[in-house]
């Protein structure tokens, strides 16, 4: 007779263990670490200043952890971006004997940048490394140019012939 079984007792104990295993896992949480962002704009080339760094709760293993010591930021950042290896990157330094020369470039132009600058009297071509990306508006008061690193017999002319010189950025 059926209905005079026992009733499933391993079956319901079975159920309601794989039930309460399932709720642990699920109210365990994850693991996290602490990641940096930022908490205002940083320009590309600048150093990231500690006091526009804020660390936040992130799952472990999402973002690679980044070295911040010496480190610039290798384009424009906003405020709450994550920073990462990516977004940093070595400054420009100036070969030796190069001097640094400030030369409207264009905001394109990125620190660690190779340029050209090509003179039109008397017509030369002079190789540059850009240290500092220009900022702000040349029509505003916050303007800075550009700080290229030119060979030291190049520097004078460069200085000199400002208005007169273009430059060509490899992309």
């Amino acid at each position: 007779m059926y209905w005079l079984q026992r009733p499933p007792y391993l079956r319901w104990a079975a159920a309601a263990l794989l039930v309460a295993g399932a709720v642990a896992w699920d109210l365990r949480g994850t693991a996290t670490s602490p990641h940096p962002f930022l908490t205002a704009t940083v320009a590309a080339g600048s150093p990231i200043p500690a006091d526009a760094v804020e660390w936040r709760s992130v799952p472990a293993g999402l973002l690679d952890p980044p070295e911040l010591d010496g480190r610039v930021a290798a384009l424009d950042l906003d405020a709450g971006d994550p920073i990462t290896t990516s977004v940093l990157t070595d400054p420009a330094t100036a070969p030796e004997g190069w001097w640094a020369v400030p030369i409207t470039l264009g905001r394109h132009a990125r620190p660690g940048d190779e340029v050209m600058l090509v003179t039109i009297d008397p017509p030369l071509t002079i190789p540059g490394v850009v240290l500092e990306a220009e900022a702000g508006d040349t029509y505003s008061l916050d303007f800075r140019p550009a700080v290229v690193a030119v060979p030291g017999e190049s520097a004078p002319l460069v200085a000199a012939g400002e208005g007169r010189i273009v430059a060509v950025v490899r992309p």
